[in-house]
């Protein structure tokens, strides 16, 4: 976590605006964060990697996003989250994106079953550091079975 900060620290120090400011194109990033199944419990730590392509309205971005998600304790390996979703947000400045995203997750964890159908939603906020990003996002996921999950991570990520 800390080479995560290290890193976004130095990116913040030397991006320029000389650097494209647009939101436009396909990108890739990591992530780390926590997941919870009843908002208040027990919090494990998270993992995932995400793609996405983005266009670039003027004020206003949309696009897709997709997410694999997992969990870094040994004792619930077979837990994995995948999603895929519209994004869409406004730029708060040239460089600021806070967005929502809503789509179709599937989840397949220890204690269940098979794997659980979804819905998922989320609001988030990225900044732009030349082509590199860095963001934050809080997400809600609702499954069958009265399965739902919270999810909050911190990411870092490159647009091309």
């Amino acid at each position: 976590m800390k080479r995560f900060f290290a890193v976004f620290a130095v990116a913040a120090l030397t991006a320029t605006p000389a650097f494209a400011q647009e939101f436009s194109g396909a990108r890739v990033g990591v992530e780390l964060g926590a997941v919870d199944d009843d908002f208040a419990g027990t919090d494990e730590a998270t993992y995932g990697i995400n793609a996405g392509y983005d266009f670039d309205l003027g004020n206003t971005v949309v696009g897709v996003t997709g997410s694999y998600t997992g969990l870094f304790d040994d004792d619930n390996s077979d837990f994995r989250d995948l999603t895929l979703a519209a994004r869409a947000g406004f730029k708060a400045t040239p460089r600021t994106l806070v967005y929502g995203t809503l789509g179709y997750t599937n989840l397949d964890a220890n204690g269940f079953s098979g794997s659980l159908d979804g819905v998922k939603v989320g609001l988030g906020v990225e900044q732009k550091f030349g082509n590199l990003y860095a963001n934050i996002e809080t997400r809600y996921g609702n499954y069958e079975a009265d399965g739902e999950l919270y999810q909050t991570v911190i990411g870092l990520g490159y647009r091309f």
